[in-house]
C-alpha cells in the first residue's frame, strides 16, 4: 500500500488525528490504516523512534513555541527556516534544561498534543489543538529561543512577502515621478540700486552720513519728475545724473577748499595778535 493510501485511510479510521501525526507515521513506514486511534499511532511512532522519542517530541514541542512567539501560521516545521539539524539542536537545548521534560510529558500527556503543530493560549483546549502558555515547559522553551535571537527572526517567506508589499505600496501606479524644475530667480533691474550707490558715495563725499546719504537719496528721488514710476532710468538719464552730480561735488569741493584756505589765514591772523599781546604783558610785568 502507497503513502498516499494509508493517510487517506488514515484520515477515515480516526478524525481525531493530525495531518502532522499522519506525515511522522507514513514517513516512518507504519501501516496508519491498521490503527484505529490517535493513542494507538502515537504509540507506535514512539516504539518506531525508540529513544530518541522524547527528542522527537521536544522537537514538535519547541518548533511549535517559536511558531506562536513569531505569530506566523506555517503547518510544517520547515516553515520555520530552521532546518533538522538546529531544530533538533533546539529541542536538546530545551531537555536539557532541569524541569522540561518532566513538563513536557505532563503537557503532551494527551496523545493528541504530541509529534504535531500545536497552538497556544492562556487556557489549553486539547480538542482544538492549543496548550496554555503558563506551563513550565512553555516558559522554558520560550525563554531559550528569545535569548538565542530566533524568535526576532522572519521566514523568508514572510521577509520577501513584507518586502514585495512595501515595493507596492511605495512604488505609485502607473505615475512617473515629478519633474523638480528648479526656479530661477527673477532677474530685477539693477539700475535703482547703482542709483543707490552712487548717490550715497556723492552724499559721503559731501562729508554726509549713511543715513543722511539716503535722505539725500530721497530727496533725488522726490524732485526727479518721473512718468512712471515702476520704470528704472534709462543709461542716457543715468549718465546725465552722474555728470550733474560729478559738476556739483567739483563746485562743492572748490567751495570748501577756498572756505578752508580764509579759516586758516584768520586762524594765523589771531595766532600773531595772540603772540604779541602774550609778549606786551611779559614785558610790562617786568617794567
Amino acid at each position: 500500500m502507497t503513502d498516499n493510501s494509508n493517510s487517506d485511510a488514515a484520515l477515515k479510521t480516526s478524525v481525531s488525528l493530525h495531518p502532522n501525526q499522519i506525515s511522522v507515521a507514513v514517513e516512518l513506514g507504519l501501516n496508519v490504516a491498521k490503527l484505529s486511534s490517535a493513542a494507538a499511532v502515537v504509540d507506535a511512532i514512539e516504539s518506531k523512534l525508540g529513544k530518541v522519542a522524547d527528542q522527537e517530541c521536544a522537537r514538535w514541542f519547541t518548533i511549535s513555541v517559536l511558531r506562536h512567539l513569531r505569530k506566523a501560521k506555517w503547518a510544517e516545521p520547515s516553515g520555520s527556516d530552521l532546518d533538522d539539524a538546529k531544530q533538533k539542536q533546539l529541542a536538546k537545548d530545551c531537555l536539557a534544561v532541569e524541569g522540561f521534560s518532566s513538563s513536557l510529558r505532563t503537557v503532551t500527556k494527551d496523545a493528541r498534543s504530541k509529534f504535531r503543530i500545536i497552538g497556544f493560549a492562556s487556557s489549553k483546549k486539547i480538542d482544538r489543538g492549543v496548550l496554555a502558555t503558563g506551563t513550565k515547559a512553555y516558559k522554558i522553551a520560550s525563554k531559550l529561543i528569545i535569548e538565542t535571537g530566533l524568535a526576532a527572526q522572519k521566514t523568508q517567506a514572510a521577509s520577501n512577502k513584507t518586502q514585495s508589499k512595501k515595493k507596492a505600496t511605495d512604488q505609485p501606479l502607473g505615475l512617473e515621478p515629478e519633474l523638480k524644475l528648479e526656479s530661477k530667480p527673477e532677474s530685477k533691474p539693477e539700475s535703482k540700486e547703482v542709483e543707490k550707490t552712487v548717490v550715497g558715495r556723492r552724499a559721503k563725499r559731501r562729508g554726509y552720513s549713511e543715513d543722511e546719504s539716503i535722505g539725500v537719496e530721497d530727496n533725488v528721488e522726490a524732485t526727479t519728475p518721473v512718468k512712471n514710476q515702476t520704470a528704472s532710468m534709462s543709461k542716457e538719464e543715468f549718465a546725465g545724473l552722474d555728470a550733474a552730480l560729478s559738476k556739483n561735488d567739483a563746485e562743492i569741493i572748490q567751495q570748501n577748499w577756498g572756505d578752508q584756505q580764509n579759516e586758516d589765514r584768520w586762524s594765523r591772523i589771531l595766532g600773531l595778535l595772540a603772540g604779541v599781546g602774550f609778549f606786551v604783558f611779559v614785558a610790562l610785568l617786568f617794567l
